[in-house]
This record gives C-alpha cells, structure tokens and sequence, in this order.
C-alpha cells in the first residue's frame, strides 16, 4: 500500500509541472482515449512523409485548431491550440478525402502535426512549391 501511495506522489510531482508548462504555452494535450482501430478508406489514420518547403506560418481560425498525428479527422489529437499561438508552416498533402492538410510546428515547441486547412487563418500552406 505505501510503495503505491509513493509512486502517485512521485506520478504527480513530475506531471504537474509538465501540465504547468503547457497551459502556459496555450496548447493542450488531448485526454488518453482509446485508438481508433481497423479504420479504412477516407477515415484511415495515414503518415504521409514530410519536410519543411515552406517559411509560411499560421494561426488557428475561430477559437483554436487541432494538430493531430496524421492529415484526417480520426488520427489522434497531438495538442489543441489557440489563436495566440503560432504554427509554423512545412508542407501540406490532400488526404484521400480530398481535403487539404498542412503539417506545421507549435511555436516554442517541438510538438508537429497535421492541422486541416480550413482551421488555419490563412487557409494553410497551398502553394504547390510546398507540396510533401
């Protein structure tokens, strides 16, 4: 009972500061939630290869933007954030819905992802220079 009364304490002191830090920085992590699983067709989770073509950067349009892990609505939540903070542009792909997503970096962090076009202000990195 006392060494699980010790590792919540210990689990505590080092997520605290983290949870700190990131509010800070106006980006939020997703809650834990089980993976999406056997998805296919326009809904499956791709990671499509990427490099950084383009010096273009962003906010989120509306309240905030959702990076995720893959350009497609049901691949995992990497962070939410909001209209303060900027996202540095890199590349962008159509998924296989037909839609348009820009891989970007959350400014001060080295936290990537996919962000769907229409949630950025500018619409996102288009010019077919910066294609992935």
């Amino acid at each position: 009972m006392r060494a699980t009364r010790s590792k919540a304490k210990l689990v505590t002191a080092v997520v605290t500061p983290l949870l700190a830090a990131s509010a800070a920085l106006a980006v939020t992590a997703p809650q834990a939630s089980a993976a999406t699983t056997g998805t296919t067709g326009a809904d499956a989770c791709t990671h499509p290869s990427w490099s950084n073509k383009s010096g273009g950067e962003g906010t989120a349009k509306g309240t905030s933007a959702t990076v995720r892990t893959g350009p497609n609505k049901d691949c995992p939540v990497t962070a939410t954030v909001g209209t303060a903070v900027t996202l540095y542009y890199h590349c962008w792909v159509t998924n296989s819905a037909g839609n348009k997503w820009t891989h970007v970096r959350i400014s001060g962090t080295q936290i990537n992802g996919w962000v769907y076009n229409p949630s950025l202000d500018d619409g996102g990195s288009t010019d077919p220079s910066n294609r992935c």
